[in-house]
């Protein structure tokens, strides 16, 4: 077996400059086929690419809408979910697709017992600008009497 071509790729030589409708037709070809596929062993084969989100990975992307997105799709044999790390007018939110609306994601460590705001820091990071992000998100405990 050779060197698989793409068809009408700058290799195939149906692909080359002047080739009229009518010396296509002669070579029993059809000016009109778009190309942009194999022949392999007589039968037309087309590479498809299919995207898939990784599963049990973080992820963090740039979304439009809501910001900075950090998101895990988990899964396993039983079921599916999807965790979102959202930000809302400059506070941390945890949105889960079983729940009805978003969790403060400080209020979600006090859930966990986590209930220093020092060891809360300690957790999420050291450095200050982490810190002085992270503020806003403190307050909303304060705002639900929240300890």
């Amino acid at each position: 077996m050779g060197v698989l071509i793409y068809k009408l790729s700058f290799l195939c030589p149906l692909n080359e400059l002047g080739k009229s409708p009518s010396e296509l037709m002669r070579l029993k070809e059809c000016p009109l086929d778009p190309g942009g596929y194999f022949i392999i062993g007589g039968t037309e084969k087309v590479v498809l690419m299919q995207e898939q989100t990784s599963k049990n990975r973080l992820i963090i992307e740039e979304d439009s809408k809501r910001g900075l997105v950090c998101s895990v799709t988990s899964s396993s044999a039983q079921t599916k979910s999807k965790t979102n790390i959202v930000t809302k007018d400059d506070k941390f939110y945890l949105s889960h697709n079983s729940f009805i609306v978003d969790v403060p994601i400080a209020i979600l460590f006090k859930a966990m017992n986590i209930t220093s705001d020092q060891e809360l820091l300690q957790l999420i990071g050291t450095e200050e600008s982490v810190w002085a992000n992270f503020v806003p998100s403190l307050k909303l405990c304060l705002e639900y009497n929240v300890s």
